[in-house]
């Protein structure tokens, strides 16, 4: 895979050959490759603006941008019948355009003995693809792209699955819903209710299932960022701080981090436990389905589904820092110029509803271990 552009023979025991009136084991190639291929290629236009006042105590940027990329390497191994008998490796063949706004502002300034600055900055990003050349498919649903993972006109790393409309609270509700059984042939109270989108006139028809019914839900690509930074100074004290977010982004946590008792295990998070449904609690909107065990390839419960996606929006305090410095008229006779005691902290607090434990920064299926928070206290000599 380092080398696409290169064909290569691939040993197998599925490729026999008869030779000396045996049958032995050969090499055959498996995927057509593209010799031609090159480098992906951008193209990007920005205008901005930068402003300072007041003796540049207050700056401001404003910048527009749209970042062109075409000959974007892809695979478009679903616009090929299975019929061709190979492979198909990757080609220049996709266009991803980028444009949004950035933007800072700063102040700084001075009051006596007391100094401080504020600045911060802000992104927008819209994030579209364009096309994926031959991979562009006419999906059933009147979407156009690889019917999984890449459309023409939304974001990369979407999430494509199911709506979900709540869940079922009792046999009565199983009975009058839309028919979901091509996805779940045993629906029981407490399972994921799917949304009936459309079928094959382009209307609901009563049945939920793979074709119609998946659309769009979100991307993990946030669509605005933001940082903000803090400081001070009063004679001999400092204090700075950095704080850093997304939002417009969602999240999922799937295998181990999502789901109790998954694999068959006796893994249960206390939010699942405590907010699952019951059928003396059936709540259509409780946070958990019923409880079941979930082995490795999921239930039809799992399915990627609005159900499980999270906001992934968050405010996080990345660092603080509070110092002294210790006047020279105190140190002057230790030999050392300068001494400086510290305390400074790294991730201290993420502002979100994400689940507790976990980071909205990842989606992740448990193999992911939680940021620390780093306290650190220190003491800075200069000779």
């Amino acid at each position: 895979s380092d080398y696409p552009y290169q064909n290569t023979l691939n040993a197998s025991s599925s490729y026999a050959y008869s030779f000396g009136g045996n049958i032995a084991q050969g090499v055959a190639i498996s995927t057509i490759k593209d010799d031609n291929l090159k480098w992906e290629s951008t193209r990007t236009k920005d205008i901005g603006i930068e402003v300072g006042l007041f003796k540049n105590r207050l700056n401001f940027t404003a910048t527009y941008y749209d970042r062109y990329t075409y000959d974007i390497l892809y695979s478009p191994a679903s616009s090929v019948s299975a019929v061709l008998g190979f492979g198909i490796s990757e080609q220049n063949t996709g266009e991803l355009e980028n444009t949004g706004w950035e933007f800072t502002l700063n102040h700084n300034n001075k009051v006596g003995d007391f100094s401080y600055n504020i600045g911060g900055n802000f992104s927008i990003v819209n994030n579209e693809v364009l096309s994926l050349g031959v991979g562009n498919i006419d999906q059933p649903n009147g979407l156009v792209g690889n019917g999984s993972s890449l459309f023409v006109g939304y974001p990369m790393q979407l999430y494509y699955g199911y709506e979900a409309d709540g869940l079922f609270i009792d046999q009565a509700d199983v009975d009058a819903y839309a028919d979901q059984t091509s996805i779940n042939p045993d629906v029981q109270p407490g399972d994921i209710r799917y949304k009936d989108l459309s079928g094959p006139e382009g209307v609901p028809d009563g049945q939920v299932d793979a074709t119609y019914d998946r659309t769009y839900l979100g991307s993990r690509i946030p669509k605005y960022s933001y940082g903000i930074n803090l400081g001070a100074k009063f004679k001999g004290f400092d204090f700075s701080m950095l704080m850093q977010g997304f939002a417009g982004v969602k999240g999922r946590l799937s295998g181990y981090a999502g789901w109790a008792f998954y694999n068959t295990t006796g893994n249960i998070q206390r939010w699942q436990y405590e907010g699952h449904w019951t059928p003396e609690n059936p709540d259509r909107n409780a946070v958990y389905p019923r409880l079941e065990q979930v082995p490795g390839n999921g239930t039809p419960n799992t399915l990627l589904s609005s159900y499980w996606l999270l906001d992934g929006s968050f405010l996080r305090i990345k660092n603080a820092q509070i110092g002294y410095n210790l006047p020279e008229s105190f140190i002057g006779k230790t030999g050392m110029d300068k001494l400086r005691i510290y305390f400074s902290g790294e991730n201290l607090h993420t502002f979100s509803n994400y689940r507790k434990g976990w980071d909205p920064e990842i989606s992740t299926n448990g193999e992911f271990y939680p940021i620390y928070t780093t306290y650190t206290l220190g003491v800075n000599l200069t000779f």
